[in-house]
């Protein structure tokens, strides 16, 4: 099961006063107690394409949210699976997870060890009875792995970690970390990793490998929950976009079965970028360059109502090689859940 307990409770200066309490649902059910089928190959018994990220360079360590291979397999029955290639060059690649459905899937195999010789390195990969093959270059000598310089601005990899701390202080919560743990899930084709916190909350996250990161969540904030009560399942959308211009906007899926002051009606985010890439952005301690801000505004359509209102709004701020930095709500009094120290970024 999933608890989520981490509630905003600030006054709005026009809307809603939000109660806290304690939610607990779940994914989907099915597919967690058998082992994953599926293949490798198309219909014709082709292999199906890969698509190898980042640069691979002679004594730089591989950083798992910067060098990784997207493969796509079809499953054909749910349960556990795990991907992965032999070690050749110093390096392999790897993932493990559960398929909670069947179908086509992106899985994004990261990639682990340090290239020994400049030289296009083959690998075989391997799933269930499925052999296939791909294939990374490597140049010549590299400088160092380069944490915090290059790679995502969500990163994902098993084992980082994030300390935040609600300022001012929420309720009896003042800083909690968030953990990257084992296993991912798989959802329309992305695969998800579990981000827990030390409250025994569970939330998912993804990238689908061309810089947009996406949530498998109800519609809200990233850690933080203002509605008083929420649907029983997930949707997924996009919270981050890399590509999108300043002042592009996109908005998730209307979700019905939010519940807010008494009042049921459908909900969804709506995002904006606000700055990219301007100037640094100085937080925990640390100055971060590489900064994009994201206008979050939540949504919300009574069941009798005609039109949405935008009930809560916030900005995300996303370091590139350090994932979610700061997050300033609109509240009254101003209301901040922000990083706590230098984010340990595997």
């Amino acid at each position: 099961m999933i608890k989520l307990t981490l509630r905003l409770s600030v006054i709005l200066a026009v809307f809603f006063a939000f109660q806290a309490c304690k939610k607990e649902y779940s994914v989907e059910k099915g597919g967690f107690n058998g082992t994953a089928q599926g293949e490798l190959v198309d219909s014709l018994g082709n292999c199906k394409s890969s698509e190898v990220q980042g640069d691979y360079k002679v004594d730089t360590p591989l950083i798992a949210t910067y060098n990784y291979v997207n493969i796509n397999v079809n499953f054909t029955a749910q349960g556990k699976y795990k991907i992965y290639s032999d070690t050749v060059n110093g390096m392999w690649f790897i993932d493990s997870g559960f398929a909670v459905s069947t179908g086509p899937a992106v899985i994004k195999l990261k990639g682990y060890g340090t290239p020994i010789l400049p030289k296009t390195t083959d690998f075989v990969l391997i799933f269930n009875n499925n052999i296939c093959s791909f294939s990374v270059p490597v140049s010549g000598s590299g400088s160092g792995s380069g944490s915090g310089t290059r790679g995502d601005y969500f990163p994902t990899t098993e084992g980082s970690s994030w300390v935040y701390q609600y300022i001012p202080k929420l309720g009896n919560i003042d800083t909690f970390t968030v953990r990257v743990v084992p296993g991912q899930i798989v959802r329309d084709t992305l695969s998800y990793s579990q981000f827990a916190t030390r409250l025994q909350d569970t939330f998912y996250f993804a990238k689908d490998g061309k810089g947009t990161y996406y949530a498998l969540s109800t519609v809200d904030f990233d850690y933080t929950l203002i509605f008083d009560t929420i649907p029983n399942s997930f949707i997924s959308y996009p919270f981050l976009k890399e590509s999108a211009n300043v002042g592009e906007s996109w908005s998730s899926t209307p979700q019905p079965g939010y519940w807010t002051n008494g009042v049921r009606g459908t909900a969804k985010a709506v995002f904006t970028i606000i700055t990219k890439n301007t100037a640094p952005y100085t937080i925990g301690g640390k100055q971060y360059s590489n900064v994009i801000n994201v206008k979050r505004e939540i949504q919300f359509l009574p069941d009798n109502g005609t039109s949405y209102q935008t009930i809560f709004s916030g900005n995300s701020f996303y370091a590139k090689g350090y994932g979610l930095i700061d997050q300033v709500f609109n509240t009254t009094p101003v209301q901040s859940l922000s990083l706590y120290g230098v984010p340990v970024i595997k």
